[in-house]
């Protein structure tokens, strides 16, 4: 008779799952600080906006796994056990990733809220576009809060230069410092009109 230690393999199985967990949501970066939600039945979901209009879709399907062969079990450390977590992690966060940043796209292009460069690279004229585009953030006092961005690896490196030129520049510094303002008092008169819900 083999012995069974279903306990033990309980707090084993809790321990990989909340490792897999952290795992995944360090590697989604700033995609994990958006607002989740946990749906225990159905098969769609609805996103409803401000201005009452709505959007339903269905779940989309995240997984990824591993095997572990016969002969692999003797030699199964948990550095082992981590090694291939670490790769069910980085798929399922690829996916969610890809998935999310599509529906962004999709939402964007819905509001005719995408700006085509037209092939051009990025200049300090398309910033200050797609800023006054957006409903910007601020926090209780009033402090801007900038839009996260993402662009594709090397773009930083790519465009050092401009990024520079927007820096140094206090007509470009102006009108950037018009828009936030503009956007500052847009977000004051949406914050007085708020409903307070009791």
């Amino acid at each position: 008779m083999i012995p069974d230690f279903p306990v033990e393999k309980q707090k084993l199985a809790k321990l990989w799952n909340q490792y897999l967990d952290l795992k995944r949501q360090a590697l989604l970066g700033f995609l994990n600080q958006m607002p989740g939600y946990q749906h225990h039945e159905g098969n769609q979901w609805r996103l409803t906006r401000e201005d009452s209009s709505f959007n339903d879709s269905e779940y989309q399907e995240i997984s990824a796994g591993f095997t572990i062969n016969l002969e692999e079990v003797p030699e199964l450390t948990p550095e082992k056990i981590r090694e291939k977590l670490d790769l069910v992690a980085d798929e399922m966060a690829r996916q969610i990733s890809q998935h999310m940043i599509g529906m962004i796209a999709q939402a964007t292009d819905a509001v005719g809220n995408t700006i085509d460069a037209n092939g051009n690279r990025f200049s300090p004229e398309l910033f200050l576009e797609m800023l006054e585009r957006l409903q910007l953030s601020f926090d209780e006092d009033g402090t801007w809060i900038p839009p996260t961005m993402i662009v594709a690896p090397g773009f930083w490196e790519a465009n050092k230069d401009r990024l520079a030129t927007f820096e140094n520049d206090p007509e470009l510094d102006a009108r950037q410092t018009e828009i936030i303002n503009r956007k500052r008092e847009e977000w004051r008169d949406r914050e007085a009109c708020r409903k307070l819900v009791d």
